[in-house]
């Protein structure tokens, strides 16, 4: 159809004709190329950066007490020691900090270091003497000359509440001992429950008598042979219970007890 001045009346391609069907498909080879460099820019240039962390730290070599209590009242787990390697003279501050970054203790300001190995402890308490939250915190060094900061990645955590333990069951009830120095046939066993991962620690009238390593939290069994301090235990009557000491040092209290019999060998009874 022809308008009035003779000519063919404008019409509107249908969608995708008239362009090269190629030309999609190059721009979305571009744009994958491109994106693909920028990855790959990004990629290098984080290695790089963290081996600029690594190789340039004059700190080396970082141990930290991963756990510990500031009201245990246990010499080892009181404070918190904090060492690392010097690699070279440096100016530096030293100070604890919490999770959200903010600095709670300075352990050093404007300290001149040497070459070598360098310890600094923390009593696990803020500026104003007071302990802090139970949590995780970080040792923070800034060099001065020039300035940088490094942080140590692995965290100190403060853990001032003792574990706790509920007595679940104790089995048999009567222990009889063993005519020789072998342990006897049926131990007692003592089934208990932990608030937290802890070491158990099994008394027998008051004294321990078995000490065992570090367990998870949940259900556990302590096994009892009839021997306190190395020596069997009197015949008659004796009380059982448990208590925890957990990785910050801190020692729960007594669970429930549980009154138990030990006969003499049967070779030795009148």
């Amino acid at each position: 159809m022809r308008d009035a001045r003779g000519a063919a009346p404008d019409v509107e391609a249908p969608p995708g004709r008239g362009a090269s069907p190629d030309a999609g498909d190059r721009r979305a080879l571009v744009l994958s190329l491109v994106t693909l460099l920028l990855i790959v820019g990004a990629s290098v240039g984080f290695l790089r950066a963290q081996e600029l962390k690594v190789e340039g730290s004059p700190f080396a070599r970082p141990r930290v007490e991963r756990h510990f209590s500031p009201s245990c009242r246990c010499p080892t787990k009181e404070t918190a020691t904090l060492s690392f390697t010097v690699r070279a003279p440096v100016r530096v501050d030293a100070a604890i900090t919490d999770a959200a970054g903010r600095s709670v203790r300075s352990l050093a300001r404007g300290a001149q270091w040497s070459p070598g190995r360098r310890t600094l402890v923390w009593d696990g308490r803020d500026e104003r003497g007071g302990v802090v939250a139970d949590g995780e915190y970080h040792l923070r060094l800034t060099v001065l000359d020039p300035r940088r900061v490094i942080v140590a990645p692995t965290p100190v955590r403060v853990d001032t509440h003792p574990p706790r333990a509920v007595l679940v069951g104790v089995s048999p009830r009567v222990l009889t001992l063993s005519p020789t120095e072998r342990p006897p046939a049926r131990p007692i066993r003592v089934r208990f429950r932990a608030s937290e991962g802890a070491r158990p620690l099994l008394l027998v009238d008051g004294r321990v008598a078995t000490r065992r390593g570090l367990r998870p939290p949940g259900r556990s069994v302590l096994s009892w042979g009839g021997k306190v301090g190395g020596l069997r235990a009197r015949p008659g009557a004796h009380v059982l219970a448990v208590r925890l000491s957990d990785r910050a040092g801190n020692l729960g209290p007594r669970s429930q007890s549980s009154r138990v019999r030990v006969l003499a060998p049967r070779g030795a009874r009148r």
